[in-house]
């Protein structure tokens, strides 16, 4: 699951239709992603959504040192509670967990090959 230097990601997508739910779980969870060495990566409340995305606000993207560290920051206990208020602020959510490139492929790539 781990390729050597391949970071975790988790991305998602959603309409957010109650902001204040949405941002007491923004609250708690931006703490919590630095305890399990996550970060926002990218966050965008405007994005072009395509393929059944059309209707999304909001669209982040966070980011962990391996894929095995998303996975399991995923399935903990802490953020399937997290996720409770997340679910309940918003609708037609979409949440993917993927692997980034090896270095090994970053450095082919910036390399030409």
């Amino acid at each position: 699951m781990d390729k050597k230097g391949a970071k975790g990601y988790w991305i998602s997508t959603s309409t957010v239709i109650n902001h204040e739910l949405f941002d007491q779980y923004v609250e708690k969870v931006g703490p919590w992603l630095k305890t399990v060495e996550g970060n926002v990566f990218a966050k965008d409340m405007q994005p072009q959504g395509k393929e059944q995305t059309e209707g999304a606000n909001l669209a982040v993207i966070c980011e962990f040192p391996s894929m095995r560290a998303a996975v399991e920051a995923y399935e903990s206990v802490e953020y399937q509670e997290l996720s409770k208020i997340r679910k309940a602020a918003t609708e037609n959510a979409t949440f993917t967990i993927m692997e980034g490139m090896d270095e090994a492929t970053k450095l082919r790539r910036a390399m030409g090959k």
